[in-house]
């Protein structure tokens, strides 16, 4: 009987600066106007932070870019949900709430809005998201996420302090519990025991 050697095949490691300087902005443009096309009277600001990405060198960091449908129940429709993952299981960031299981055993899913663009650089791309949506949905997607807060990393970073902020402030309010997004995933807000809800910052404030 001869014996058959079979070898397992890894899947490349693709980066998003790798998917940045693989394309011109004029290919992101029209992808990204089909995904988002009510952002047409921002698209300068999109353009602006797409050539600066690729003046920046990347800063390594262990997180990886991950994309997921999910559903929402506002708009009663799909959309693409970025978050990060870097290794950690749900278990071993919260053993408290966490056990054992299926669910203990995921990993943590991050928010990376606020990561510095060339931390963003250097992330690997999920590959279960690199096989469920082309590369110019990927980078559309994308400068979606790390524009959020704004077209600079300046106002993101102020964002981000008035969130801290906000967060220390709350820690001296036992009224104000956590901190939540909303079902569109476009907002902030605090939310107390009983499920009210405080603004953090309005969404229309996030494009200047």
């Amino acid at each position: 009987m001869r014996l058959i050697r079979t070898q397992l095949i890894e899947e490349p490691i693709m980066k998003f600066k790798d998917l940045i300087d693989k394309y011109k902005w004029d290919d992101v443009y029209s992808i990204f106007m089909q995904l988002y096309p009510d952002q047409e009277k921002n698209i300068e600001g999109y353009k602006r932070v797409f050539e600066e990405l690729l003046t920046l060198e990347p800063v390594e960091i262990k997180m990886r870019i991950v994309i997921e449908d999910v559903f929402d129940e506002y708009d009663r429709e799909y959309y693409a949900h970025i978050s990060g993952k870097d290794g950690t299981l749900n278990k071993e960031s919260d053993p408290e709430h966490f056990k054992d299981d299926e669910v203990g055993n995921q990993e943590v899913l991050y928010a990376i809005e606020f990561t510095d663009w060339a931390e963003w650089l250097a992330m690997e791309i999920e590959q279960e998201s690199l096989s469920k949506y082309s590369e110019l949905d990927i980078i559309g997607h994308c400068l979606w996420e790390m524009t959020f807060y704004g077209f600079t990393q300046q106002k993101i970073k102020k964002q981000l302090a008035q969130l801290e902020k906000e967060a220390e402030e709350a820690k001296m309010n036992s009224s104000l519990r956590k901190l939540v997004k909303s079902e569109n995933g476009e907002e902030f807000f605090w939310e107390d025991k009983d499920g009210n809800r405080v603004p953090f910052l309005e969404f229309n404030n996030k494009k200047s």
